[in-house]
C-alpha cells in the first residue's frame, strides 16, 4: 500500500472510530495495512505463498515424510489385525458369489449369509471334532515312542549311537515336558486361534450381510464421471477372487476326499482328519499340496514303511492328474493367470504375509492383470 493510500485509510479509520476510545493509533494502522473495512473488518487476503519457496518445499517435504512414517509404524503395529481384515475380506468377497445365487433363486441376503455361514461352520467343527483324538493318539504316540527310538539309537556303535547314549530321556520325562511346557504353549496358541478365528467370522458376516452397501458407498467416494466404470471395474475383479476360491475350494475338496478313500483302502487311522488337512493345506497354491503330503506321509510311516512310500506316490499322482486334468477344467472359467505370473505372485506373498499372502497371491495377480489390460495398456496405446 503506498503512503498516500495509507494515509487515506488510516484518516477514514479515526474518523470512523472518532467517538471510540477502544482503538490505539497503532491498531488503527494495522488495520489500515490489512485493508480492514465495515465489510471487512479483519483485512482482505494476502497473496498466497510462493509454492516454489525453498521453505515451503522443504515443509511440505517434511510433512510428506512424518506423515508416511507414522503411517509405516502404525501399520506395523496393527499388523495382526489387519492380517485378520484382509482374510475376512478375502473370504466374504470369495463367499459373496454363493450368496448372491441364493438371493437370485429368491433367498432373502441376510437368509443366505446365515445359511452359508453355518455351512462353513459346520466345517470347521467338523475338522476340530476330527483333530481333538488325532492330536491325542499323536501325544500318547510321541510319549512312549520316542524313548524306544532313543534306546534304540543307544545301541548303536557307531557316532549316531555315541551322540544319542549322552542323552538321558523316558518316556515320564517325556510326558512332563509336555504336559507342563507344551499344555501351557498350547493353551496359549489355542486362545490366540480362537480369538483370531471368531474375529475373522464375525468381519466376515459383517461384509457379507452389507456387500451392496459398502460397495456402493465406496463408488460413492469416485467422481462421477468415472464411478460406472470403476464399479464395472471392481466387479469384475471381486468376480474374479469369487470364482477363484469357489474353484480353490472345489479342487481341494477333491484332494481332501480322495486322500480319505486312499487312507482308508490302506488302513491309516484318523483318515477323516487327515483328509480335511490335506484340503486346507491345499488350498494354498504350489506348496500347500507336498506340505501336506509330507504331514500324512510321516503319519504312515508311524505305521510302517511301505505305508509312507505308498502315501508319497499317491500325493505325487494325485499331484499330476490335479495340475494337469482336474484344476484346468475347474478354473477354465475362473481365473486365467501365466504359470510363471502365478508363481512369482506366490512367493511374492508369501514372503510378504507368509501362508495368507500365498493364498491370495493368485487372485491379486489375476487382478492386477485386469486392471492392466483394461486400464494401463489402453493408455499406453494412445486409446
Amino acid at each position: 500500500m503506498q503512503p498516500e493510500e495509507e494515509s487515506r485509510e488510516l484518516a477514514k479509520l479515526v474518523t470512523a472510530n472518532a467517538d471510540t476510545q477502544s482503538f490505539t493509533r497503532d491498531d488503527l494502522v494495522r488495520q489500515a495495512a490489512a485493508g480492514a473495512s465495515e465489510d471487512n473488518p479483519y483485512g482482505v487476503t494476502g497473496p498466497p505463498f510462493a509454492q516454489r519457496s525453498p521453505f515451503v518445499i522443504g515443509f511440505k517435504g517434511a510433512l510428506g515424510v512424518a506423515l508416511a512414517a507414522l503411517l509405516a509404524a502404525a501399520v506395523l503395529k496393527a499388523h495382526n489385525v489387519l492380517i485378520l481384515m484382509l482374510i475376512a475380506v478375502f473370504i466374504a468377497v470369495g463367499l459373496d458369489p454363493v450368496v448372491r445365487a441364493l438371493t437370485d433363486r429368491g433367498w432373502r441376503r441376510g437368509v443366505a449369509v446365515a445359511a452359508v455361514i453355518l455351512a462353513a461352520m459346520l466345517i470347521l467343527a467338523g475338522f476340530i471334532a476330527s483333530a481333538i483324538p488325532a492330536l491325542t493318539t499323536e501325544y500318547h504316540h510321541l510319549s512312549t515312542q520316542v524313548p524306544h527310538l532313543l534306546h534304540r539309537l543307544q545301541e548303536r556303535h557307531d557316532a549316531i549311537g555315541r551322540a544319542a547314549r549322552r542323552v538321558t530321556l523316558s518316556g515320564s520325562t517325556v510326558s512332563k515336558v509336555v504336559s507342563y511346557r507344551g499344555v501351557v504353549a498350547a493353551g496359549r496358541t489355542a486362545l490366540s486361534a480362537t480369538l483370531a478365528t471368531l474375529t475373522v467370522i464375525v468381519l466376515t458376516i459383517y461384509l457379507l450381510a452389507n456387500m451392496p452397501k459398502i460397495k456402493a458407498a465406496a463408488y460413492g467416494l469416485v467422481p462421477r464421471h468415472r464411478r460406472a466404470r470403476v464399479g464395472l471395474l471392481t466387479d469384475g475383479i471381486l468376480g474374479l477372487v469369487g470364482l477363484y476360491l469357489l474353484g480353490n475350494l472345489i479342487t481341494s475338496a477333491v484332494a481332501g476326499v480322495a486322500m480319505f478313500g486312499f487312507l482308508m483302502a490302506i488302513g491309516i487311522p484318523d483318515a477323516v482328519f487327515l483328509g480335511l488337512l490335506v484340503a486346507i493345506f491345499d488350498l494354498i497354491p504350489m506348496i500347500g499340496a507336498p506340505v501336506a503330503g509330507v504331514i500324512v506321509a510321516l503319519v504312515a510311516l508311524s505305521e510302517s514303511l511301505p505305508k509312507a512310500i505308498a502315501v508319497v506316490v499317491f500325493t505325487i499322482t494325485f499331484r499330476l492328474l490335479e495340475d494337469y486334468l482336474l484344476s484346468p477344467r475347474v478354473m477354465r472359467r475362473t481365473v486365467e493367470i501365466a504359470p510363471t505370473v502365478t508363481i512369482i505372485a506366490v512367493l511374492i506373498g508369501g514372503t510378504l504375509l507368509g501362508i495368507v499372502g500365498a493364498l491370495i497371491a493368485v487372485p491379486v495377480a489375476a487382478a492386477l492383470d485386469l486392471i492392466r489390460r483394461e486400464v494401463l495398456q489402453p493408455r499406453l496405446d494412445g486409446l
